[in-house]
């Protein structure tokens, strides 16, 4: 990931991190489900604040990458159709092979209604077919704003100005509104905090960056601490974007200056959106095989847990390798360089 000639090191290693304790969160649901067994209760928690962190890193990412290109004739279109592109032939794929898996298999879901097909594969639903990607709703949606952003800044500023202050009201429940909508979520809101803190990032230089990130990280603890223990009833979402925000602005000065990372950790930042999509799907295929094998019982929960997530991990990792980034590469070039021909010996 690059802008002008500034790489994102740190920022990628934030990205797979955030995927990674989505999968973490989602695993240990589902061993809670099944089995009764989870670490630290995380079954039970309601976000482990990995999909927080990855709503204040994607909307900083867009934001840092793409701000400058408002106004400009020609780029909110091309800035849609590589989101288009980048997002939904693989969320259409899993999310078909999840309704395939459902006729063909009865007993693990479904059957699905014709509207939450529609629904979900217009990612129009708050509770898709492919659970795990619930969050993706608000992701388009804030591509939607931000294309808006790009065509007309002039035009669009207020009116997103005014979403975000109704937001903002109904979230205080200063407003009454009982819709259940990504419209009017909280987590939308954390995208737009992202961007907050990318626009923070470009004008402010902060000589304390490590005392960011350990207050950021520190926050997370505490919040941890809390959800094990249940000592005080809080607002979680709030807490973990507001944490996150602290830690992006640290990871974000970090990445001022040209940082070498571990290729492994670059390869999971790349690798992200595949995870996202695809460890769902993997996480109840590989519980299924270890019950229906009794291998449950052989390794027991606590490394049975750390099979499925390591079996996860490294097919949604095949999943970006294999299908979605050439599946991406094919589409771009279809798409914004339809008349370009490759011959052999000349480029």
């Amino acid at each position: 990931m690059a802008s002008a000639r500034r790489t994102f090191s740190y920022v990628q290693i934030s990205r797979a991190i955030a995927i990674l304790f989505v999968l973490l969160g989602h695993v240990n649901t589902l061993f809670y489900t099944n089995f009764q067994y989870d670490w630290f209760n995380m079954g039970k928690w309601k976000r482990t604040g990995g999909v927080d962190f990855f709503f204040v890193v994607t909307g900083f990412m867009i934001y840092y990458l793409y701000h400058r290109q408002s106004g400009v004739p020609g780029k909110a279109t091309e800035f849609i159709l590589k989101r288009v592109i980048r997002i939904y032939p693989l969320y259409w794929m899993f999310t078909l092979l999840t309704i395939a898996a459902s006729i063909i298999f009865p007993f693990i879901d479904g059957p699905y209604s014709w509207n939450l097909i529609i629904e979900s594969m217009l990612t129009l639903s708050t509770d898709p077919i492919l659970a795990s990607t619930w969050s993706l709703s608000n992701v388009v949606f804030f591509y939607i704003l931000f294309t808006a952003f790009l065509f007309k800044p002039q035009a669009f500023k207020p009116i997103i100005f005014s979403w975000i202050l109704f937001t903002i009201l109904i979230n205080l429940k200063i407003i009454p509104y009982q819709e259940n909508s990504f419209f009017t979520s909280f987590s939308s809101l954390e995208i737009i905090f992202g961007c907050l803190a990318a626009h923070v990032s470009l004008n402010y230089t902060f000589k304390y960056s490590s005392l960011s990130i350990l207050i950021g990280m520190s926050g997370y603890l505490a919040i941890w601490i809390n959800n094990i223990n249940s000592f005080i009833e809080i607002q979680t979402p709030v807490f973990y974007c507001f944490f996150s925000i602290i830690m992006m602005l640290g990871i974000s000065e970090k990445d001022k200056k040209d940082r070498k990372i571990p290729k492994v950790l670059s390869f999971l930042g790349d690798a992200s959106y595949s995870i996202y999509i695809a460890h769902g799907p993997f996480l109840h295929f590989y519980i299924l095989i270890l019950k229906k094998l009794d291998l449950i019982v052989l390794l027991g929960y606590f490394f049975s847990l750390i099979t499925v997530i390591i079996l996860s991990v490294i097919s949604t990792c095949l999943v970006y390798i294999l299908i979605e980034k050439p599946m991406s590469k094919y589409l771009r070039r279809v798409v914004f360089f339809p008349k370009e021909k490759t011959y052999k010996g000349i480029a």
